[in-house]
């Protein structure tokens, strides 16, 4: 055997090696830092560490900004990625941003928690590659259901939202709409019920822009009655009890309304803060996610995806329903919850 041959037989098993070798870089990018995203970092984490050479690499804004959240895509595109799970804060940016451009750097995407909407899906069919996360009509119509276990005759309803372009926000608001009226509806948010099926909406959703300060502020207006009245609030999001103390101090007043029905409070995610919150009753149905299983299954699918095995292309994550009586066991399991006919 020649010199020459053996250095070559020798290079070939080096780049085998090193290119089995390499540790997998894989990226979940949030909408920002609070206690439901953290549930999907760890999701992602436990995921990571169980698959050799896969490494999480978590990192959103601090605060929601579809501008940052496309700088953070950029920057992760230039460390070289391997693979990018993201939140989706506004789809048309974003896809006309940061993920074109790891797209064309042959970065395999998939979103979770929010996908993108349906234009933006009809124009970039293969932009992202999977969507891991809540049935957000669904969750919507789950919404919905819990509202009319307590107000089965109707009423007047405030929904609140976060951004008013987040694609699955509005999606959860069509999925309420439809739930309580019984119509069908077009596009999402759907359209503002008036007298529907004995349902009003007394104003257009509230947005928050996921400013937890002012997710309390407009909840109180509610519960005080003034300047807005309704008989029902739905937030869309966890929002207002993520801030638990501050949750906790505006809503202790209103205890009274809330033990006689005189206000129904529906809350989406069930975290661990939240469950305390319900188990003093100071809310009356929490409709939990289950974000850390979007981290855990944001991993798997992009490993799937990069080491070309079979994957799905849409992860339905479960949801579960939650109330003062159950609390104790809600955060432990996931109980199938009705969606209504």
């Amino acid at each position: 055997m020649t010199r020459t041959l053996i250095i070559l037989i020798a290079f070939s098993l080096f780049t085998t090696f090193s290119v089995s070798a390499k540790t997998l870089r894989f990226a979940v990018v949030p909408k920002f830092h609070g206690a439901f995203f953290i549930q999907s970092n760890k999701g992602c984490q436990d995921a990571a560490a169980q698959i050799e050479g896969v490494q999480c690499i978590y990192r959103g804004p601090e605060i929601a900004s579809v501008r940052t959240q496309d700088q953070i895509i950029e920057q992760l595109i230039s460390e070289g990625i391997d693979g990018i799970a993201v939140a989706v804060t506004q789809s048309k940016f974003l896809a006309e941003n940061s993920l074109k451009k790891a797209q064309q750097a042959g970065i395999p995407i998939v979103t979770y928690d929010s996908d993108f909407d349906a234009p933006t899906l009809a124009k970039y069919p293969n932009l992202r590659l999977a969507y891991i996360g809540t049935d957000n009509f669904e969750f919507g119509k789950a919404l919905g259901v819990q509202l009319k276990t307590l107000r089965p005759n109707g009423g007047t309803l405030i929904i609140q939202t976060g951004r008013p372009d987040s694609p699955n926000l509005n999606l959860r608001i069509m999925g309420i709409r439809s739930e309580l009226s019984a119509k069908t509806y077009d596009a999402p948010p759907g359209k503002q019920l008036y007298n529907d099926n004995g349902w009003t909406e007394v104003r257009e959703p509230f947005s928050n822009f996921d400013q937890l300060a002012q997710a309390v502020k407009q909840m109180e207006a509610v519960m005080r009655g003034k300047p807005t009245k309704a008989d029902s609030f739905i937030a869309v999001g966890g929002w207002p009890q993520n801030d638990a103390d501050l949750y906790r101090k505006m809503i202790d007043p209103y205890q009274a309304k809330l033990d006689n029905n005189e206000v129904v409070v529906v809350i989406s995610d069930a975290a661990p803060h939240q469950l305390n919150l319900l188990k003093d009753r100071l809310a009356h149905i929490n409709v939990g996610q289950n974000p850390y299983e979007m981290g855990r299954q944001a991993i798997l699918t992009l490993h799937k995806i990069v080491t070309q095995q079979a994957y799905d292309p849409v992860i339905y994550t479960p949801m579960k329903f939650c109330t003062p009586e159950n609390y104790s066991t809600c955060g432990k399991s996931s109980p199938k919850v009705p969606i209504g006919d």
